[in-house]
């Protein structure tokens, strides 16, 4: 039997997608036949959207792959990252950790992390980029938006988020926009899974300010981090790399308020905004 035909998941948009429709499939233990025949297709027509012969345009075929394959979200959260921008190749292996991840930690200096924004505050800061389309900004808040659906999982990963204060106050997208997402934030904090400290604007800690960061502990084991920066973040994961940014996580989360009054903090900024 000949050896099945792999693909260069970097090599284009079609085949990420096509790639990580086959990793699913493979996981579930289907064939491409039995995917197929859930949907309508033939296994050789699946077989090309693996090879990354083409990428689907309709959102309700990959919508009715995702059910067939019981993932949850995750194949339509890979397809509107693909068909956003190609030149993101460098944010795909993060968002397959982000999928993997039993645990989140972030530490944010400057903005909400993208797991806890709301659609309004995602998109307010998309439209500050500059030369992004209307059409560009609603399919960048559209897949912002997938990735949150891991938070709704029957099992989600724990998720500990250390915001700067200063977080608080920016006015991003204006008072009503600052008003609800400080309200939303204060509704996930409720959520039995999610913790989130703040780091007052009192404290002398510096080692937050570098920059805003991601670690995540996965199913295996491993552990891969995502370092962000001016237009493009990076992906590490060599352990002395991660246990650099895990220091200065700890370093952070040991400068901010605790849970009670982290949660007064963010009651406290959502009041002013409110007056």
């Amino acid at each position: 039997m000949p050896k099945p035909q792999t693909t260069n998941p970097e090599s284009s948009p079609a085949a990420r997608f096509g790639y990580e429709l086959r990793r699913l499939r493979i996981e579930v233990h289907m064939t491409q036949s039995q995917l197929g025949g859930k949907l309508g297709y033939t296994g050789a027509a699946m077989g090309a959207i693996e090879r990354g012969l083409r990428l689907p345009q309709q959102r309700e075929l990959v919508e009715q792959c995702d059910e067939a394959l019981g993932v949850n979200g995750a194949l339509i959260q890979v397809w509107e990252q693909v068909r956003m921008d190609g030149t993101q190749r460098w944010f795909y292996p993060w968002l397959e950790a982000e999928q993997q991840a039993v645990s989140l930690r972030t530490s944010q200096p400057n903005l909400v992390p993208g797991l806890l924004q709301t659609a309004d505050y995602a998109r307010a800061i998309f439209a500050g980029k500059p030369g992004m389309s209307p059409q560009e900004i609603d399919k960048a808040v559209e897949a912002r938006l997938e990735r949150q659906v891991l938070l709704a999982r029957e099992r989600p990963p724990m998720m500990w988020a250390v915001l700067d204060e200063v977080v608080l106050q920016r006015s991003i997208g204006g008072v009503a926009v600052m008003e609800a997402q400080l309200n939303h934030l204060l509704t996930m904090a409720e959520h039995p899974c999610i913790t989130i400290q703040i780091v007052p604007l009192s404290a002398s800690c510096t080692a937050g300010l570098l920059g805003g960061f991601f670690l995540a502990q996965l199913r295996d084991g491993r552990n891969v981090a995502y370092l962000e920066s001016a237009g493009k973040g990076q992906v590490v994961s060599r352990p002395v790399d991660v246990r650099d940014i895990e220091i200065r996580y700890e370093a952070v989360r040991t400068s901010a308020l605790n849970d009670n009054e982290s949660l007064n903090k963010m009651r406290e900024w959502m009041q002013r905004w409110t007056n």
